[in-house]
């Protein structure tokens, strides 16, 4: 982080916005799930068809999404989805105050919140650049991807324990402040956006979405990177919902507990972010992304060697989660740099689309997967064999980067414009 960074008013309070849906977002991961097992006593399927909903939006709305925003100012765009989440997730507790709340709404709510989540976080990409100069860029992407994976690995846990202390209802609640609160944090920050330049003919939404795809898969590096994070996302999201079956279910961990043993991951996401730099002058990009995603990708194997609710297990399944939350972290800083740096800014929107497809839109069929494999072979056995597809995704990784060379990665001097403050 460069100290100009941290005195940037408008990137703060953009980060902190970041922060507040990152926190609300990441914890319904959790809070949607755990609603279904305790208050509907939902099976591992219909729990797998919850976590599912939240994902499937980026299936739909991701790639019209990037054209939109290569055409149109960002910033109101991502004030609309702050208010817009923190309304849809107000729902849940005035429902559940008139005794209207049962699955079907949760199905509900979790698909249309899970949308403005897809929408909010392509934006928030394409918005960055008009908040920074161009040779802060890759400090700005890597603050906000630390903050990202270590919401990512603590929040679903800080969900479990919010269950545990308020109820689903007081949780959801918790989250739809947060959302408002991202809202009005947003409504200070005084830059102007760059005009928005129309294209100079008239061009179809395929055509323009084609030409992110195209651009992204043209590069080895990115294909090779973007390939393997769909991989991931796809088995450890099965992995994660098995999870949350296991531990609350066939273990019996307290939601508490369960919560714990995943916020605890987040010292690993810390020191992921404070050494990545410092691991890539030492040993190398490509070295460091292959270790990370390795640490990642192995960790899980100790979930499933605990069977017995005691303090043992919750120790191997939080330094599990530690390694874990270390590895992606690590991982997610380069590759999101790595793409930054070689992405133009007239495709910046785009790009960031399609990498959000490509990447997340396996997470709901891991989702239906996870709950497929605990309805087949139970949750233990299911989670296994996720773990095991997770690792295996690996193998296939590093045989791909042997064949994949990282181009020098120069900043773009045409992002060195001053930011526009507002007049």
């Amino acid at each position: 982080m460069t100290p100009r960074l941290l005195l940037n008013g408008d990137f703060a309070r953009f980060w902190l916005s970041q922060v507040l849906t990152g926190v609300a977002s990441k914890s319904m991961t959790m809070v949607f799930p755990l609603l279904a097992t305790i208050s509907f006593a939902a099976t591992p399927f219909e729990v797998g068809v919850v976590a599912a909903a939240q994902y499937v939006p980026v299936l739909v709305v991701t790639l019209f999404i990037g054209v939109w925003l290569d055409r149109r100012p960002r910033r109101p765009t991502l004030l609309f989805t702050d208010v817009a989440g923190g309304l849809a997730l107000l729902l849940v507790p005035v429902l559940s105050g008139l005794d209207e709340f049962h699955l079907g709404v949760l199905y509900a709510v979790a698909f249309g919140f899970g949308s403005l989540v897809a929408i909010a976080e392509v934006c928030a990409q394409a918005y960055l650049p008009s908040l920074v100069r161009g040779s802060e860029m890759v400090a700005a992407i890597g603050r906000l991807e630390a903050v990202f994976t270590l919401v990512v690995v603590a929040a679903p846990g800080l969900g479990g324990l919010l269950m545990n202390w308020l109820g689903g209802s007081g949780a959801v609640l918790t989250g739809a402040v947060c959302y408002l609160l991202a809202a009005l944090v947003l409504c200070g920050v005084r830059r102007r956006e760059p005009p928005v330049l129309a294209p100079v003919a008239p061009q179809r939404v395929r055509s323009e979405i084609a030409a992110g795809a195209r651009f992204l898969l043209s590069v080895p590096v990115l294909r090779t990177l973007i390939g393997q994070a769909a991989l991931f996302n796809f088995f450890e999201q099965a992995m994660l919902t098995l999870y949350t079956v296991y531990a609350a279910s066939v273990v019996g961990v307290t939601p508490a507990l369960l919560g714990l043993t995943v916020t605890l991951g987040a010292v690993g996401s810390l020191l992921g972010a404070v050494t990545a730099e410092q691991a890539e002058r030492r040993w190398g990009l490509k070295r460091v992304v292959v270790v990370s995603m390795a640490i990642a990708s192995f960790a899980p194997v100790l979930i499933p060697l605990a069977t017995r609710p005691t303090a043992v297990t919750v120790t191997i399944w939080s330094v599990s989660f530690v390694l874990y939350g270390f590895g992606l972290t690590v991982y997610n800083v380069f590759s999101t740099s790595t793409r930054q740096r070689l992405t133009p800014d007239r495709l910046r929107g785009r790009v960031a689309a399609t990498t959000r497809l490509v990447a997340y839109g396996p997470l709901s069929a891991g989702t239906l997967l996870g709950g497929g494999l605990g309805s087949l072979f139970g949750a233990r056995s299911g989670l296994w064999i996720s773990v095991c597809l997770l690792a295996a995704a690996f193998l296939h990784f590093v045989m791909a980067m042997r064949r994949t060379r990282i181009p020098d990665l120069r900043p773009d001097p045409e992002q060195e414009q001053e930011p526009e403050p507002a007049k």
